[in-house]
């Protein structure tokens, strides 16, 4: 095939899928200087490419509104055409509905699951993924000709973002704490949470404590659980909004998690604290990424994480305790 002229870049969720996701932007621009390169991602997720150097334009998949249904996807084929190369990163019935319209020249898919492989994913008997590392699995998908050190993730935090976290938090120079994850296995205990917040107090530093809307509870359970208050509280807002706010820490902590792979790419000191997943598979990548985990027979035990503990003890996480996760984080703050 020819250089191709119009590339589309398909990973439609979640946060730190899109983030992971970034340095294949940059291996497709590098190969490909001239061509107008398109990323996809669903609604909400805008916020997370649509300042990305190496990328022409961002368009949403609104799956529940103006591209519902299969006239819905021809429509927005229609908008797209025509595209040369589609890479595909979801592999998902939407994105492979959008394939079949758009008629591409050619098309690179991540193949997550082969043959029975895609039964025990049916049946919750998934293979837990450990190495390699989930951007590395998304480059081997450009193929042999796009080799290379991979490229680390990026995230841009625009001006006026940064400036309207600044003014809300009162300033800049916060530590950062995630409170909650997505799959209850994947979230630090709230004793723990409160306790390494009040022991950062303690050291002198300002505390945020950081989550979306879902965490409302969670952080609040922290902060009744603290013995002193939260420099601030954030559970709410875009992902533009959250990117301003994870700009202006000193460092962030977190569980596996969005946040964390959002501050990683954009450049902020991550602890990231794991426990049923795999860092050899899931780690955020930034210039400053320290991984903190129990080394058990029984962890990774989850790709994703889960509702429960498989063998009822959440062992990974109840003794991760507040002053290795400390410690962990004054050593990357003294590099």
């Amino acid at each position: 095939m020819n250089d191709p002229g119009h590339i589309l870049l398909v990973r439609l969720s979640s946060v730190g899928d899109i983030i992971l996701a970034t340095p294949v932007a940059a291996r497709l621009r590098l190969r490909y200087p001239r061509a107008r390169i398109t990323w996809l991602v669903d609604a909400g997720y805008l916020d997370l490419v649509r300042g990305n150097p190496h990328i022409d334009q961002a368009v949403e998949f609104d799956y529940t509104g103006e591209h519902r249904g299969p006239g819905g996807v021809r429509k927005l084929a229609e908008q797209l055409k025509p595209v040369d190369l589609l890479v595909d990163l979801q592999h998902k019935v939407r994105s492979l509905m959008l394939s079949a319209c758009l008629h591409p020249s050619e098309r690179r898919v991540l193949v997550k699951r082969r043959g029975f492989g895609i039964i025990k994913a049916l049946i919750g008997q998934d293979a837990i993924l450990g190495a390699p590392h989930q951007i590395d699995r998304y480059l081997q998908v450009l193929g042999d000709e796009m080799t290379g050190e991979a490229p680390e993730p990026v995230l841009i935090a625009s001006e006026e973002e940064q400036e309207a976290a600044r003014s809300n938090l009162g300033g800049d120079d916060f530590i950062g704490i995630v409170a909650g994850a997505r799959h209850p296995t994947k979230t630090w205990p709230v004793r723990h949470t409160a306790a390494l917040a009040d022991r950062c107090h303690q050291a002198g530093y300002r505390v945020a404590l950081l989550g979306g809307q879902e965490d409302g509870s969670l952080t609040r359970a922290v902060v009744n659980s603290m013995k002193t208050g939260p420099g601030h509280v954030r559970t709410s807002g875009s992902l533009g909004q959250l990117a301003g706010v994870l700009s202006c820490c000193r460092a962030v902590v977190s569980p596996d998690s969005g946040p964390a792979h959002m501050a990683g790419a954009l450049g902020v000191p991550v602890v990231a604290v794991f426990g049923p997943t795999s860092p050899e598979r899931w780690a955020p990548r930034g210039p400053r990424v320290k991984v903190v985990r129990r080394e058990l027979a029984c962890s990774p035990c989850s790709n994703h994480g889960g509702a429960s503990c498989p063998v009822d003890t959440f062992e990974c996480m109840n003794e991760l305790g507040p002053e290795e996760v400390f410690k962990a984080l004054a050593d990357l703050l003294s590099l």
